[in-house]
Order: C-alpha cells, then structure tokens, then sequence
C-alpha cells in the first residue's frame, strides 16, 4: 500500500522510492525497503504498476514504475479501507504481562522504569520533530501523524506510570493485576 501511495505522487524509479521509505517515511512507520522489489514486481503481475526501462547517459539501465489507472483506484479504495480498519495493536509488553506472575516484582518495576525512561525520550523526540515540521504547510501530514504518535505515547507512558504503582503497592493478586483507568485519562 505504501509503495502505491508513493507512485501516486508520480512515476519513480525503485532507487528513489527506497529512499523516501528509508528517509522520510521511516519516522512514522516502521516499513522495511528490503521487499521493495519483490512488491513492485508483484503490484506488476496483478496489473496496478507498470514499468518502463529509462537510460540515461552511460549509466545503467533504470526501471521506472507507474501506476495504472486500476492502481490508482486500487489504493484510494486501500487507503479509505484503512482508515476504518480498527485492528487491535500488538505489544510485546501484554505478553509479559500476561505471564508477569513468574517474573519479580522488583524486575518488573525496574524494567518498566526503564520503558518510561524510553516512552519520555520518544515523546520529546516527536514533540522536537512537531515544532518543526509546524511553520511548513507542505509537510502538514506529517505534522498530523507526528501529533498522533505523540498521543500514542502519552496514552503508553501514563499506563506505565499506572503500572508501576499497581506493582509498587504489591497489588498482584487476581482481583488487582491490572492498573485501574483513571476517569481523568478516559478520553471516550
């Protein structure tokens, strides 16, 4: 989906479009340019990409991939679909807590100290990237996506922050072994 979304923006060869997924994208998702290749050739085999050899001087030959207009539909349908697609986030820290029972309560704050630690250097990360993609009206999805992801942070750091607590006080047993959601936090 990613890869159409850059050929939406025009014709590009695969070079150019590893480097906006290893550069420009690479701050808000977490995408891999290693399949890129074996995905445009795949977009090509189902009729949403073409692709045109390009020489230029003496170097090398280039492909140059566009979408066709089946692509093009293809990936406006994708990204309304996604949109509304609410699929449940998977992070490594419930398994750990799901088997938390076998582990030191003591480790565990430790760790999640340390997981706090790491949350405030993403926040302040995002917050330094949002001020200064905010003056560039171009940039303005990114600011958008940023502002999110800052969110998502502040939503992970207060839990942490709630867990830590739960673990301090020793509440361990089956009746409080979860951080209770605070009415102030609740955003519904």
């Amino acid at each position: 989906m990613v890869i159409m979304g850059l050929l939406m923006q025009g014709p590009s060869h695969g070079y150019e479009l590893k480097q906006t997924l290893e550069g420009e994208l690479s701050p808000f998702i977490e995408i891999s340019s290693a399949p890129l290749y074996y995905t445009l050739k795949k977009l090509e085999r189902e009729g949403l990409v073409t692709k045109l050899s390009a020489v230029s001087g003496k170097r090398p030959k280039k492909y140059v991939y566009n979408l066709t207009a089946q692509g093009r539909e293809a990936i406006k349908g994708l990204l309304l679909e996604n949109i509304t697609y609410l699929h449940r986030p998977s992070l490594n820290l419930d398994i750990s807590l799901y088997f938390f029972n076998i582990l030191d309560p003591q480790d565990v704050i430790k760790t999640l100290r340390g997981r706090q630690r790491e949350l405030r250097k993403i926040k302040f990360l995002l917050e330094r990237q949002k001020r200064g993609l905010k003056p560039n009206a171009g940039r303005r999805k990114e600011y958008i996506i940023t502002a999110h992801n800052i969110r998502v942070a502040e939503a992970e750091m207060e839990f942490v922050k709630d867990l830590i607590e739960t673990f301090s006080q020793g509440n361990l047993d089956e009746a409080n072994a979860s951080p209770e959601v605070k009415e102030d936090h609740d955003r519904r």
